[in-house]
C-alpha cells in the first residue's frame, strides 16, 4: 500500500492521560477452557428495558494490542447512554496479559460481534441499529467484522450455490484507526508474521461494495499514525460505492479519544459523529444534544 510521510511532533498527552472511573454493570461474555474470562461493561439509558429496542454501540479500546486502555471509551459510553444509546465495552485478549497471536485477538473481536447479535433482543437493542467502534488496533477489531466477505453456500436440497454475507453492523466508527496491516505503522501488531492469512484480517484487502457506513476521526498532529492514510482509506471506501465521512482534527494528536486530555476535541468529534449517524438514519435526532458536552 501507499507509504505516507510522518512529520508531526510527538505529544506527551498519552503519558498524562488519567482514567475516568465510572460504575457500570459487568459480566463475563467469553470464557476459555483454561478458566480465563473476558468481561464486558454495559452502559444503558435510564429506564432501559429489554423492550426498549434502542440503538447500540460496541467499543473496542486501543493500545495497539499491548497496553489495555480499558477506560478509554467510558466517557463516550456515559454520554451516549444518557442520550438513549446502549453502549458495550468488551475486554479482549492483548499481549500485555496473554500469550496470543494476531488471529486470536481478531477472533475475540469477531466473537464479541457475534455475541452482540445473539443477545441483542435480551439487551433491548435494535439489531438494525448496531454500530462497531474502536481506536487504533481496537478499530481493526471493529472493521474486520464489518467487512467480512461473502461465503459460498449450497443447501443440500438446492442445486445452486449462492452468496451469504455474515451479519454486519449498520455503521462502523474508527478513531485513529489501523486500516492497513501491511503498512509500516502496523508492524508492532506483528500480524504479517503471525496471521495464517493476513489479507483475511486486513481492512485494505476487504474493501468492496456493500459495506456499512463509515465514520473516521483522526488527529492531524498524531505522531504515530498519519492522518493522510485515514483520509485515503475513506476515499477508497467511497470509491467502492459506500458511504464514508472523514473528520480530521487540526489540533488533536494520538489522544483524540481521551476526554480528559482535550475535552474540546472530544466534543467536536462526538457532535460530528452524532450528525453523521442521524443523517444515516441510525440514531434518532434526540440521541445527542448539539450543546456543551460532559460539562
Amino acid at each position: 500500500m501507499t507509504t505516507f510521510a510522518k512529520a508531526a511532533p510527538r505529544s506527551t498527552g498519552e503519558e498524562t492521560r488519567q482514567s475516568l472511573p465510572e460504575e457500570a454493570p459487568s459480566f463475563v461474555w467469553k470464557k476459555f477452557a483454561d478458566g480465563v474470562c473476558l468481561r464486558m461493561r454495559l452502559f444503558v439509558p435510564e429506564g432501559h428495558s429489554d423492550r426498549a429496542f434502542a440503538p447500540a454501540v460496541m467499543f473496542f479500546f486501543g493500545g495497539m494490542w499491548s497496553t489495555e486502555y480499558v477506560d478509554e471509551f467510558v466517557p463516550w459510553a456515559v454520554h451516549l447512554s444518557h442520550r438513549g444509546i446502549v453502549c458495550l465495552l468488551p475486554e479482549y485478549r492483548t499481549r500485555g496479559r496473554f500469550d496470543v497471536t494476531a488471529d486470536d485477538i481478531v477472533q475475540d473481536g469477531l466473537d464479541a460481534w457475534r455475541w452482540m447479535n445473539e443477545n441483542a433482543a435480551a439487551l433491548g437493542i435494535d439489531r438494525a441499529s448496531m454500530t462497531l467502534a474502536g481506536a487504533d488496533a481496537g478499530a481493526l477489531l471493529a472493521l474486520v467484522p464489518a467487512m467480512q466477505p461473502a461465503v459460498r453456500v449450497r443447501k443440500w436440497w438446492q442445486w445452486w450455490v449462492h452468496d451469504e454475507f455474515p451479519p454486519m453492523p449498520a455503521a462502523v466508527a474508527i478513531f485513529r484507526g489501523i486500516v492497513d496491516l501491511l503498512a509500516p505503522e502496523a508492524r508492532l501488531l506483528n500480524a504479517v508474521q503471525e496471521s495464517v492469512d493476513v489479507h483475511r484480517i486486513n481492512p485494505c484487502s476487504l474493501l468492496r461494495r456493500g459495506l456499512p457506513s463509515l465514520f473516521c476521526a483522526h488527529g492531524m498532529l498524531d505522531p504515530l499514525l498519519d492522518y493522510e492514510m485515514r483520509e485515503w482509506f475513506c476515499e477508497e471506501w467511497e470509491k467502492a460505492g459506500n458511504v464514508a465521512r472523514a473528520v480530521m482534527c487540526p489540533n488533536a494528536d494520538h489522544t483524540i479519544t481521551h476526554f480528559e486530555v482535550n475535552p474540546a476535541v472530544f466534543e467536536h468529534v462526538l457532535i460530528a459523529w452524532q450528525s453523521f449517524m442521524v443523517e444515516q438514519g441510525i440514531w434518532p435526532e434526540t440521541a445527542l444534544e448539539a450543546a456543551a458536552l460532559m460539562q
